[in-house]
């Protein structure tokens, strides 16, 4: 009886252990920084002051049309002075996950106080390498759909 009364302790304590594990795992998450709205951290980049800017992909409206993904980015860059970030930058991309090309579709500027300074809509083929933020982009747009 006090054997099969250690048994059962050692599965409860080792169950315990294993949900313990698995939830700090879970609730970590690694590197994969994300927001609650979908948005995924995937780098940061110089500008052409220097200034490094973090780029956000929104991976929950994605359009997935075939091997076509649409995506949305953001860029936020530093206040001088303070901690905080603005979103300086929104882009409207695509890829296409078989032959792996990037387009730029159209992107909006801002300034510090959220004023728009000026936009671009023009269909631009994106060379890039697969360390580069294009790279990532599409690699992140292409395993959101299970292609990879």
């Amino acid at each position: 009886m006090l054997s099969l009364k250690k048994i059962h302790f050692s599965t409860i304590i080792l169950f315990l252990l294993a949900a313990v594990f698995f939830l700090a795992l879970s609730s970590c998450g690694g590197s994969d920084e994300s927001s609650d709205d979908g948005w995924k951290y995937v780098g940061d980049i110089r500008d052409d002051k220097g200034e490094y800017v973090q780029v956000f992909i929104d991976l929950d409206d994605m359009s997935i049309e075939g091997d076509i993904r649409k995506f949305w980015i953001r860029y936020y860059a530093p206040i001088s002075g303070t901690e905080q970030k603005y979103i300086r930058q929104i882009g409207l991309w695509e890829v296409d996950c078989r032959d792996r090309k990037l387009f730029v579709l159209a992107e909006e500027y801002y300034d510090v106080e959220g004023k728009l300074m000026g936009k671009m809509e023009e269909r631009k083929h994106e060379d890039y390498n697969e360390s580069s933020l294009g790279g990532k982009l599409t690699a992140a747009a292409c395993r959101y759909a299970g292609r990879n």
